[in-house]
């Protein structure tokens, strides 16, 4: 059975771990090698199951703990050019690290890992449409301000969906944010909202998906009730436990979620 573990997921840090305790796929490692290697015990994930990481973007919520990580693993980095370039000239990467361009889909040990293009307000950003093994697909896709043509191809038809559900407009509005800092959150090149992750939801559940993650939460201007509310809300009429099953990823401390 396919597995994803959503081990943190905040502005805080994003770590994300796809597979089983033999092999599997890391995207993004935001957090300390320590809490990552933590969070990887605790769900009975030896960090040798780890067999390739995979980079979004250079926030430091998705990079500050990859140049330990990688460095203690030696395992191959995958990202695009840009980041890539931009880690390496900020000192986020050991010397000698395994770097590989994203061109395209990119096989890891029976995985096959497909990139597609986010809008967010970086050097450049994308999501990740996984087929694992057994066939099963699932995808990660947080840190976008909008959804694209690019997106809905790269999500639509996957069995599983990881989508960022960062904020609520009207909290937001409301919130301790500097106008800036509220501004960019809500541009096209920002995070998504409550209500348009789920108006994609409803797009998702008619082409057949049925297990959702809501990710990247803000913990200022969201909560959790408010998230799944919204989600549920725009799934009806189709009912929850009997149609779909939905999660709200943690801010740590993240489990796994079969499919």
């Amino acid at each position: 059975m396919a597995r994803i573990y959503p081990l943190f997921s905040s502005s805080k840090g994003n770590c994300i771990y796809l597979g089983d305790a033999h092999a599997g796929i890391m995207i993004d490692c935001g957090v300390s090698f320590k809490r990552a290697s933590e969070a990887m015990s605790a769900n009975g994930l030896p960090l040798e199951a780890v067999k390739a990481v995979f980079v979004t973007h250079t926030h430091s919520d998705h990079v500050s703990g990859l140049k330990t990580l990688v460095k203690k693993l030696g395992v191959p980095l995958y990202a695009q050019a840009d980041n890539i370039a931009s880690l390496m000239s900020g000192g986020k990467l050991p010397d000698g690290a395994d770097c590989r361009t994203l061109n395209g889909s990119v096989s890891v040990e029976g995985f096959t890992v497909v990139p597609f293009v986010t809008p967010h307000d970086c050097e450049a950003s994308c999501g990740y449409r996984v087929v694992f093994p057994d066939g099963k697909t699932a995808a990660v896709c947080t840190d976008l301000g909008r959804v694209t043509e690019e997106v809905r191809t790269g999500i639509i038809g996957c069995e599983l969906v990881m989508i960022e559900s960062n904020y609520d407009p009207d909290r937001l509005r409301t919130c301790s944010y500097a106008p800036y800092l509220k501004q960019r959150i809500a541009g096209e090149c920002g995070h998504l909202s409550n209500p348009d992750c789920g108006r994609m939801l409803a797009e998702l559940a008619q082409n057949g998906t049925r297990h959702f993650v809501l990710g990247h939460l803000s913990e200022e201007s969201n909560t959790p009730e408010l998230a799944e509310r919204s989600a549920k809300n725009a799934l009806l009429p189709l009912t929850f436990g009997r149609d779909y099953l939905l999660t709200v990823a943690k801010p740590c401390g993240g489990s796994a979620i079969a499919f």
